[in-house]
């Protein structure tokens, strides 16, 4: 995806591209089949669609690079790894992630579209709510509170 998204964003007509696009997007769904945990990412992205309007497409943009800061003590070596396969080793994975949506011309933070602190003690109460996803996050997510600490990293 890394590599083959910015090629086909550039150019629409580049039907090698979106095959490529087409196929690591096969890939990043896969395990969902399996029932693989999404975690706080997808639990709270189903609260910013549902309470704060934002379009899922941005979800994973806005909240992931806050989702990997926050998970990184409980996650380290799988996100050395992601950032390596975005091509930054350097840097953390939350970093190489964010610059990467940037590169597309993506929002990557929760006031780019128009959500503000104001709304946080919702989101989190509601993300609570989330029975299967929140629980399942790398690092526990216990309390509304704990939804809160995301957030104020992808303010």
């Amino acid at each position: 995806m890394a590599k083959w998204l910015p090629r086909a964003r550039a150019d629409r007509d580049d039907v090698e591209a979106a095959r490529q696009c087409q196929t690591a997007s096969w890939l990043c769904s896969f395990g969902l089949q399996s029932r693989v945990p999404m975690g706080a990412s997808h639990a709270i992205g189903h609260v910013l669609g549902g309470t704060c309007h934002v379009p899922h497409f941005l979800c994973t943009p806005v909240m992931m690079p806050a989702i990997l800061d926050y998970n990184r003590p409980n996650a380290e070596e799988a996100q050395k790894e992601l950032a390596a396969a975005l091509g930054r080793p350097e840097l953390s994975a939350s970093e190489a992630f964010r610059e990467f949506c940037i590169s597309l011309g993506l929002p990557t933070s929760l006031s780019e579209v128009g959500v503000g602190p104001d709304q946080f003690q919702l989101i989190g109460e509601t993300t609570m709510r989330e029975e299967f996803f929140i629980y399942t996050n790398p690092r526990p997510v216990r309390s509304p509170a704990d939804v809160i600490d995301i957030l104020k990293l992808a303010a």
